[in-house]
């Protein structure tokens, strides 16, 4: 969401008023030196996203790994198989596929840091301290970034995992989270901030 409100070369619908980003870690690359690390099982979560990611490739293969795609894309099935983190398989298949010389491009354009000075609309950022996923120090830069834009804000809780939010018992959590009533709360904000912007632009005229 943050890329898509940053991104300069993308025709956005003219009636968005904003948006929210929950629970991301904003940098692609500095994220990867985290999670190629054992603290808090990132790497196991690691592993599982990667197996995941080759199970979607290869159960649809009949799409995406054609003779003709292999070709185009000079792309090597037993690497795409072997690939053992999201790195290694990002590089076997996923730049090839877009055609980046390196992970590091393919990151750098992925990440959305690179893209938050283009945003125009309030946006509001939400994290937890207690993230698995994401630790702090990638939460350093959205800090600085919101500290000097009044039409931004940076959301820190204390709980709340990487898109958890749980509540309520351990085995029946509540289904309806502190997060799913933020978020509505939340956007009936920015909503209230637009029309009010709406008011003073026509007051002036």
């Amino acid at each position: 969401v943050t890329k898509y409100m940053g991104e300069t070369d993308r025709d956005r619908p003219a009636h968005i008023i904003g948006a929210i980003s929950v629970c991301q870690g904003y940098c692609a690359l500095e994220a990867t030196k985290w999670m190629l690390n054992w603290q808090n099982f990132r790497r196991f979560y690691l592993y599982i996203m990667t197996e995941n990611m080759k199970n979607i490739i290869l159960k649809h293969r009949h799409v995406l790994l054609t003779e003709e795609v292999i070709n185009r894309h000079k792309l090597n099935e037993r690497e795409i198989i072997s690939a053992a983190t999201l790195p290694e398989l990002d590089d076997a298949y996923t730049r090839k596929l877009y055609n980046f010389e390196s992970i590091t491009d393919l990151y750098s354009w992925s990440s959305s840091i690179n893209y938050l000075k283009n945003i125009s609309c309030p946006m509001i950022f939400i994290n937890a301290k207690d993230d698995p996923i994401v630790p702090e120090p990638l939460l350093e830069p959205i800090k600085n970034f919101v500290s000097g834009r009044p039409e931004t804000l940076y959301l820190e809780v204390a709980h709340g995992g990487h898109l958890g939010f749980y509540e309520g018992g351990l085995i029946y959590p509540n289904p309806v989270t502190w997060l799913d009533r933020a978020l509505v709360a939340l956007m009936g904000s920015l909503v209230f901030n637009h029309n009010l912007s709406l008011k003073k632009t026509a007051k002036a005229y």
